[in-house]
């Protein structure tokens, strides 16, 4: 009987290492990078006496309209450069107990938006500022190309590390949208026009 419960145990222990064998996988994390030579380059900002630290309280919405044209056509920005309300929404979604505009600005032109960035008026708040990319059909394959390169390299050498011979994809996670227009926040120590597309792989080994 002892026999016959050890061969058993012996068999169940060589199942679980040839099961657990065959269901080691690795899990990479991979990207790659698309620098647009050429983007669009879009700010939206908002216009309200409800920003008390502008010292705006005494001012109506029309009177800080008014600076804000004057300040525009200053630095060489026409006022019908901008739009109003450019969505069905505007300033009412912020949610302030006073009146406001919210202002888009678009231009192609980096100097042009600098210019436009460092504008100081009354009331005035930036909101975001993104550039605008164009990737087509044959720049997204260079992508998933990319970034298929990056997580077989990582995979390889993790397979490495643990003594194994990397084996084929078995399940390829893509969480993210690449379209023909994709927006990407423009931040000071960043490339403007950068992209960084990623997506997880998941390897079996050998």
């Amino acid at each position: 009987m002892r026999k016959f419960l050890f061969a058993m145990l012996l068999l169940g222990a060589m199942f679980m290492g040839i099961s657990q064998e065959k269901n080691t996988t690795i899990k990479v994390s991979a990207r790659a990078v698309h620098i647009d030579s050429s983007p669009t380059y879009r700010a939206t900002m908002s216009l309200s006496p409800a920003y008390s630290s502008y010292g705006t309280d005494s001012m109506s919405l029309q009177e800080l309209k008014s600076h804000y044209k004057e300040t525009l056509e200053s630095k060489g920005i026409l006022w019908n450069e901008i739009k109003e309300t450019p969505y069905e929404f505007g300033f009412e979604i912020m949610g302030y107990d006073k009146e406001g505009a919210v202002y888009e600005f678009t231009t192609t032109s980096i100097e042009k938006m600098r210019a436009f960035l460092r504008i100081k008026s009354l009331g005035l708040q930036r909101l975001n500022t993104v550039a605008v990319l164009e990737i087509d059909a044959k720049e997204t394959k260079k992508l998933y190309e990319a970034a298929l390169k990056d997580a077989h390299t990582k995979a390889t050498a993790i397979a490495s590390v643990l003594g194994k011979k990397l084996g084929r994809i078995i399940i390829i996670e893509d969480n993210q949208y690449i379209g023909k227009q994709v927006e990407t926040s423009i931040f000071y120590d960043r490339p403007v026009g950068e992209y960084i597309y990623s997506l997880q792989v998941v390897y079996e080994t050998r």
